[in-house]
């Protein structure tokens, strides 16, 4: 019964509206000469326009919904109304006018009808809609708690921008939040408005803007990559919470409020993702039997879970430390743990004769710079002799393809580390052109959040109350995140050739101090002062800035973008290697550091790739870099 009379409301509201209009619109358009006249059929005029009105509007479904709950659908059948009821009723007035001699201007009358007729039977229907959303923004909560309510900052004035701060102040029924305006790089726009928030200034005035209007959120909806990196770096100094939209790539469907996520480190690489081609990763691996050597590890576990999405016929993970092989073993269906050390070349042997892999990633290494400066046989015994066992396995057991993760500290190495990852690209490639195989180096910089890397460091460092310790005020580093890294190490496996290093795409390098201090800021807590930021001066075997590539090689551009290609200049003679590589299992098995970082550098330098490292004169004192104690394990010979 309250419907049916809701409805005779807005007919009777329809009426005077329909009405008023063709009124205003036939003193407009009649001809003067003939006022008198149209004066006389003023009620034809007036009433045939309000009938098809009538008409048009039940057709048009414009009596039964609920206006206070209107959306666009609602605006559009208005619309449609208003105009195809005008047309009707300015074809009938005009040919009424026409029959009996009157002097009337349609394209007038019909204008002037169209908006006024729009303007009385929208307004009617969507004035209650206005004071619905508005009652939304300022009621209180049913239990009498006053909500505290959040002033924002919304970076970015475009599309993105002003789409969300519609949302935030119209759609959002439990919304807390109050836009207070916009921020925006290009500076022509202060001072100009969108949706009635004023444009206030640039990212680099956040810290001020935050202090001067008491704003609680950043809201950061840039897409550009460079752009998002540089307004979040401002916005990390004010004192405000920051939040990120998603690229619409990762949204779910809905409002983009749902798309407002915390911050993260990736945010701070201001570079997006290279992209991978499964199509030309999946001929190699679908159907492949896989060896991962290190897959316990944070980027070797990444391999195993992008590996296995591919299919291949086993998926075979290595790793001697058990408990991390358990693990990795058990988060994905299917693969088949292998317990062995890299440098027992009998235990190598017998898992290449018992699995036979088509595809190796290689990733078992010692990493930890400061560390193998104090046990450099230990990075001699895993990085070189361990991938040497590797390589001439796999290669003698027929493996197709074989790709060693390498690091950008071989590049012109200055730590032990470096040189001997250095020397295990070069025996890769050389094992790969003597047998006749694509085995390949891959190099890159830094993963973010992979163990005894800088951010756990930070973390707990954090975590702790500090103070946090940075090597210097201007060490850089190259970052890139693990997905990434790992699908790309992936690409380059697919594009392998013999004597090949690929270089991926690292973007700009990341200063170290800016990283701590976002992390801090990330946490909620302030620089320096909530937590102290230390310097402590670089350790042994680090260097203030990573390099790519060195003298030593060539670079070429590769078929994928993300993806360079380093060529060697100097070739290597395949007894001489030999011969270096037996004196290396001698220095080891010796624990004589001094002799194997001696034969390290001779290789390097052979071969024209510069080599920095520092050997320690032989005497006798051995306090500042112990003697390994673990003997390297050569065939049938026991572990000392």
């Amino acid at each position: 019964m309250a419907r049916r009379w809701d409805s005779v409301g807005l007919q009777l509201l329809d009426v005077g509206a329909v009405g008023g209009a063709w009124l205003l619109a036939g003193l407009a358009g009649f001809d003067q000469r003939a006022e008198a006249a149209a004066l006389q059929n003023l009620a034809w005029f007036v009433g045939l326009p309000i009938v098809i009105a009538l008409i048009v509007n039940k057709a048009a479904g414009l009596y039964g919904p609920v206006w206070r709950y209107a959306s666009n659908d609602e605006a559009v059948r208005v619309v449609l109304a208003v105009a195809i009821g005008t047309f009707l009723s300015t074809v009938v007035t005009d040919l009424v006018a026409r029959q009996q001699g009157i002097g009337l201007s349609p394209m007038v009358t019909g204008t002037i009808a169209a908006l006024g007729t729009l303007l009385g039977v929208g307004g009617v229907r969507f004035q209650s809609r206005f004071f619905a959303i508005e009652r939304q923004r300022t009621r209180k909560p049913d239990d009498g708690i006053d909500t505290v309510r959040s002033r924002a900052l919304i970076v970015g004035a475009g599309d993105a921008g002003a789409s969300l701060a519609y949302e935030l102040s119209h759609l959002q029924a439990d919304n807390t939040t109050d836009v207070i305006g916009f921020v925006d790089e290009d500076p022509r726009l202060a001072g100009r408005s969108i949706r009635g928030l004023p444009i206030v200034g640039t990212s680099s005035d956040l810290p001020e803007l935050c202090t001067q209007l008491r704003i609680d959120r950043i809201l950061v909806t840039l897409s550009d990559n460079d752009a998002r990196k540089a307004a979040l770096t401002h916005a990390l100094t004010a004192d405000a919470q920051v939040k990120v939209l998603s690229p619409a790539s990762e949204r779910v469907a809905g409002h983009l409020v749902g798309g407002l996520r915390d911050l993260d480190l990736t945010d701070l690489l201001g570079r997006p993702h290279a992209p991978a081609h499964s199509d030309e990763i999946a001929t190699y691996l679908a159907g492949a039997t896989v060896l991962i050597t290190g897959a316990g590890g944070s980027i070797g576990s990444e391999v195993a879970h992008q590996v296995a999405t591919y299919g291949p016929k086993r998926l075979l993970v290595l790793d001697r430390e058990e408990t991390l092989l358990h693990e990795i073993s058990l988060q994905i269906p299917g693969a088949e743990p292998v317990l062995a050390d890299i440098t027992d070349e009998e235990r190598v042997d017998q898992v290449f004769y018992t699995y036979k892999p088509d595809v190796v990633l290689h990733i078992a290494a010692q990493k930890h710079v400061p560390m193998l400066e104090q046990f450099p046989l230990e990075a001699v015994r895993t990085n070189i002799i361990g991938t040497w066992l590797v390589a001439k396995a796999a290669a003698e057991h027929g493996c197709t393809k074989l790709t060693l993760i390498s690091t950008d500290k071989a590049a012109e190495p200055h730590s032990v580390m470096g040189a001997t990852k250095r020397v295990a690209e070069q025996i890769v490639f050389e094992v790969g052109r003597r047998y006749d195989r694509e085995f390949v180096a891959v190099r890159f910089g830094n993963v973010l959040g992979t163990r005894g890397s800088v951010i756990p460091t930070f973390l707990r460092q954090i975590l702790d109350g500090g103070p946090v310790t940075v090597t210097s005020a201007e060490m850089t580093r190259y970052f890139m995140t693990v997905h990434e890294s790992v699908s790309l190490i992936l690409q380059a496996g697919a594009m392998a050739h013999r004597r090949s290093i690929f270089l991926l795409d690292m973007g700009e390098p990341v200063q170290i101090l800016a990283l701590a201090r976002q992390m801090i800021r990330l946490a909620g807590l302030r620089p320096d002062q909530d937590i102290p930021i230390s310097f402590v001066g670089l350790r042994p075997g680090e260097r203030l800035h990573e390099q790519l590539h060195d003298d030593a090689e060539h670079v070429e551009p590769s078929a994928h973008p993300a993806i360079a290609l380093l060529v060697p200049k100097a070739d290597t003679d395949w007894e001489s290697l030999e011969q270096d590589i037996d004196d290396l299992f001698a220095s080891v098995e010796r624990c004589d550091p001094r002799a194997a970082l001696k034969l390290v550098r001779e290789i390097l330098l052979e071969r024209g790739i510069p080599c920095h490292i520092e050997i320690a004169d032989d005497d006798g004192d051995h306090a500042a870099r112990p003697p390994v104690r673990l003997a390297f394990v050569r065939g049938d010979q026991a572990t000392a």
